[in-house]
């Protein structure tokens, strides 16, 4: 994480409610509870709720061929593939791709070069026709990507999953002296 979100999905006066606390008694206890559920429902459902900035390595692009022990009959070939799946959804912006070569030197790749799919889940960046990922490059964390992921506001986080939200902190709550 990059930058962490500026705010919550839920207020705390919307929690209040939820939990039907009149008094400010119990505020310092409620506040923790908040980022708690959201970030224990953002590791159940693999979304990121509030817009977050993420910087991701990956080593290759390269797809793992399985280890054939013994003799096999067959080509040997390398299979690359034209796109990077990115580990949080929503996208909504990438912000840069960046490969490093042995020396430890960074390149950044042309916007032009590649396009975010967002239409799936999980999200990917995929080359454009004609283009390729630099070859040449380190052996470890070689590609580094910068992107944004969460929904747009907060009041555009479907309501299904906040309910959700509210829920496990009114289980929090309760069960507190668990």
């Amino acid at each position: 994480i990059v930058t962490e979100p500026a705010q919550e999905p839920l207020s705390l006066q919307e929690v209040k409610d939820y939990l039907r606390v009149e008094d400010n008694t119990d505020e310092r206890t409620i506040r923790p509870l908040i980022e708690t559920a959201r970030r224990w429902c953002e590791e159940h459902t693999g979304r990121t709720l509030v817009q977050t900035t993420y910087k991701q390595f990956i080593d290759s692009v390269r797809d793992e061929i399985p280890l054939n022990e013994g003799l096999t009959d067959g080509p040997d070939l390398e299979y690359y593939k034209n796109y990077i799946v990115l580990a949080e959804s929503p996208v909504t912006s990438v912000t840069h791709v960046k490969t490093y070569n042995d020396s430890d030197e960074a390149t950044t790749m042309a916007a032009s070069k590649y396009y975010l799919d967002s239409a799936r889940e999980p999200s990917r960046i995929v080359l454009r026709t004609g283009e390729t990922f630099p070859t040449a490059l380190r052996v470890a964390n070689a590609i580094e990507i910068e992107f944004v992921a969460g929904y747009s506001s907060i009041y555009s986080i479907p309501e299904p999953i906040r309910m959700g939200i509210l829920q496990h902190i009114a289980h929090l709550y309760e069960h507190r002296g668990d």
